[in-house]
């Protein structure tokens, strides 16, 4: 009897160790914190004239970050690249891409429409900025009023035509242009969010901004 009480208390302990192991991993997959192999997927597609761009086109050194608006790892990664970036002022251009994880983020997609849409008036980089910086508050909202409640409410800081933002969202122009950066980042490889090229070539995401720098000071010494 007592054999059998201990083999049921290691049983109920071993479940709750790989229950926990399980439930570590899950969160790490969803935050977008594990990286690619940089040797496991093909080169970036070069910039695009409607690619949106931070910096001079005639920079050296490109930074192209393959991202999602509601994964926690993106947000994160804003904030180093916050850091980081303005010390390369004309020596490196930042591009960002749209990589929705829709079956992990129900808010990534729609949230990738209204960063366009506002594009279109203008104001690309203001609600890109303002998605990440207010992640928290809108990432529990349900899909079907996180316009209403959230975005419109950004639209407006903005100063953005709010009919024109609505008509934006659901056009033809903004899907086929985020469908046309998913589809280019699923050929290359790309699984998960943030990934990051440097002159077209994937890194491993760094772990601080002196590591970021590190690897664009690499980049920009002369070859």
């Amino acid at each position: 009897m007592k054999n059998k009480g201990n083999a049921t208390v290691w049983f109920a302990a071993g479940f709750i160790v790989i229950a926990t192991v399980v439930v570590i991993i899950a969160a790490v997959v969803s935050s977008g914190s594990l990286n690619n192999n940089p040797d496991g997927t093909a080169p970036a597609p070069a910039i695009a004239a409607d690619d949106w761009v931070r910096g001079s086109r005639d920079a050296k050194v490109t930074l192209i970050e393959y991202g999602d608006y509601q994964c926690p790892a993106c947000a994160t990664y804003e904030g180093l690249l916050s850091d980081v970036l303005p010390n390369y002022e004309g020596e490196v251009l930042f591009v960002f891409r749209n990589f929705p994880l829709y079956t992990i983020h129900p808010n990534a997609g729609i949230s990738a429409q209204a960063a366009e849409a506002a594009g279109l008036q203008g104001k690309f980089w203001e609600m890109h900025d303002m998605l990440y910086e207010k992640q928290q508050e809108w990432s529990l909202t349900p899909t079907n009023r996180v316009v209403a409640d959230n975005f419109d409410s950004y639209a407006r800081i903005l100063g953005l035509d709010l009919d024109k933002f609505h008509e934006d969202m659901n056009s033809d122009q903004v899907l086929r242009k985020i469908k046309g950066e998913v589809d280019g980042a699923n050929a290359i490889g790309v699984g998960r969010t943030p990934t990051f090229y440097v002159n077209l070539q994937q890194i491993q995401n760094p772990a601080n901004a002196a590591e970021f720098k590190a690897i664009l000071d690499n980049a920009l010494e002369p070859a």
